[in-house]
């Protein structure tokens, strides 16, 4: 369990007021930083085919180098649950069946037959390039990162908040040759 007492929230709604003059450097600096956050978010995923895809609630929990990632559909239907830490990953359904392996991606295609980047996605979701892997990155003028291509995905950063002075993604798309997947964080806790 998190302790989240004294932390930051950010919704949609507030305005936000970005920090321009923020070298990349520094951003990098504070969001490898980042390392215990809380998100909620909506998550959509589409096959380029078009014959698989839907939408789900994600909740995300890190906490250093430990996690926990639900994904429910409406009124907390159909949950799934990732967690785990580097090494050790575990996923449990809805009807209570548990499995493990050593990574997410691996599990997840197992379980669900879904190739995610969940490993890379740990740096993606905070709006940073992935460690230990080429990339090709493209900045806005206030040195945000507006798109990453890295390990076969382009992912575009379409929109960031600040909490706690830190600049966050808030809706981010993810795409490969097999699938697309949308993320729009309604909230960041730090």
């Amino acid at each position: 369990m998190l302790n989240l007492a004294g932390c930051a929230t950010v919704h949609e709604q507030q305005p936000v007021s970005l920090n321009q003059t923020t070298s990349w450097q520094q951003r990098q600096i504070a969001l490898m930083h980042l390392q215990n956050w809380d998100i909620s978010a909506v998550m959509a995923m589409r096959t380029h085919a078009g014959n698989e895809g839907g939408t789900a609630n994600l909740k995300w929990q890190q906490h250093q180098q430990d996690y926990s990632i639900m994904l429910y559909g409406p009124l907390g239907a159909d949950t799934t649950k990732i967690y785990g830490r580097p090494g050790r990953v575990f996923l449990e359904t809805a009807d209570g069946k548990k499995f493990d392996a050593t990574t997410p991606e691996l599990l997840l295609a197992q379980q669900t037959g879904w190739q995610l980047p969940v490993s890379d996605l740990y740096y993606w979701i905070r709006g940073l390039p992935a460690q230990g892997s080429p990339r090709r990155m493209q900045f806005d003028a206030s040195h945000h990162l507006t798109q990453l291509n890295q390990s076969g995905w382009r992912i575009d950063y379409l929109r960031y908040s600040t909490v706690n002075q830190i600049d966050v993604p808030t809706k981010l798309t993810l795409e490969n040759i097999r699938l697309k997947i949308k993320i729009v964080i309604n909230q960041w806790q730090i």
